[in-house]
């Protein structure tokens, strides 16, 4: 730890305390860079403000009032970060300090690009898809009709610039913070850091990603405590994505794709119900009743920008 820290880790919890642990441990262990660890803890029911504070007393744990999303605590980790440098960090991320200090210092040699993302592989060593496109319309109709990987992109093997790196691993310039503000909040889970991507590039900034460091992701393990809460947050956050990017008619044709998608799912489903198979109705169902809710993209379209303003 530092009085001036070059490196400010922002991490955000909910109710994953042993992750959280093993994670603090990993990053208080013999490390390369001047750094502060901030753990901005959205209302976790499992004692881990108190188990984090006992086991790591030099990291900032900030406890909040609610569960406001990811995008909620990453800006409060903005707020009170103090580095020239952040990355946040998932619980479920693994991360090494060769890793980190090799990845800081690649992007201190990348002085026109203000986000960066690194390679990201799952605890089995198989690269994980970390960057893509920005999001269209069009990416849509394929998916519901189950073409989807027929149109994935390619993971690039080299540095390159691209439209967006995944959050569960992304290191950004705090210069950028005072241009384009912090996350938007709207976004519960998911989408987030393709907003804040969009913005950043839209001030004239670069996003690189920089295959040549890697860290292991097991993913989804917070979000799975909650299913039906992630699985129509993930469908919101996509409506609130086009809203904001792409108007009204095209959002509501991403949204007549993703029901389409969910109606073809569901069938598929329900047979497997019938057959006595384990299956996802109820989860199906509920995601659906929220989409064919009359006046939903209506509402999402008129629903503010929630960004605060960083120094």
């Amino acid at each position: 730890m530092n009085s001036d820290p070059l490196l400010s880790i922002v991490v955000v919890n909910w109710n994953t305390r042993d992750l959280l642990l093993a994670l603090l441990a990993r990053l208080f262990h013999s490390p390369l860079l001047p750094f502060e660890v901030l753990v901005i803890d959205n209302q976790s029911a499992d004692d881990s403000v108190a188990a984090a504070r006992a086991a790591f007393p030099a990291a900032i744990v900030l406890p909040q009032p609610k569960n406001g999303g990811f995008a909620y605590g990453v800006n409060r980790g903005l707020e009170a970060a103090r580095g020239r440098w952040i990355l946040l960090l998932n619980t479920d991320a693994e991360a090494h300090w060769d890793d980190l200090s090799r990845f800081v210092a690649e992007a201190e040699r990348e002085p026109a690009a203000a986000v960066f993302g690194p390679r990201i592989t799952d605890e089995h060593g198989h690269t994980q898809v970390s960057t893509w496109p920005a999001h269209r319309p069009g990416h849509y109709l394929p998916q519901a009709l189950f073409l989807g990987r027929f149109f994935a992109p390619t993971m690039p093997t080299q540095a390159s610039d691209v439209d967006c790196v995944s959050g569960c691993v992304f290191l950004l310039r705090r210069a950028v913070l005072a241009q384009v503000g912090g996350f938007d909040e709207r976004f519960f889970m998911y989408y987030e850091e393709a907003d804040f991507c969009a913005r950043v590039r839209q001030a004239g900034h670069r996003i690189r990603f920089l295959p040549s460091t890697a860290f292991v992701h097991e993913g989804g393990l917070s979000a799975a405590q909650s299913a039906v809460r992630t699985f129509t947050a993930f469908r919101e956050s996509c409506l609130l994505y086009h809203a904001a990017w792409h108007g009204r008619l095209a959002t509501e044709w991403v949204r007549f794709c993703l029901v389409l998608g969910m109606v073809l799912r569901l069938v598929a489903w329900c047979i497997k119900a019938l057959l006595g198979k384990p299956h996802r109705v109820k989860l199906y169902a509920t995601a659906l009743r929220t989409l064919l809710r009359p006046g939903y993209v209506g509402e999402l379209c008129r629903r503010p920008r929630q960004v605060p303003t960083l120094r």
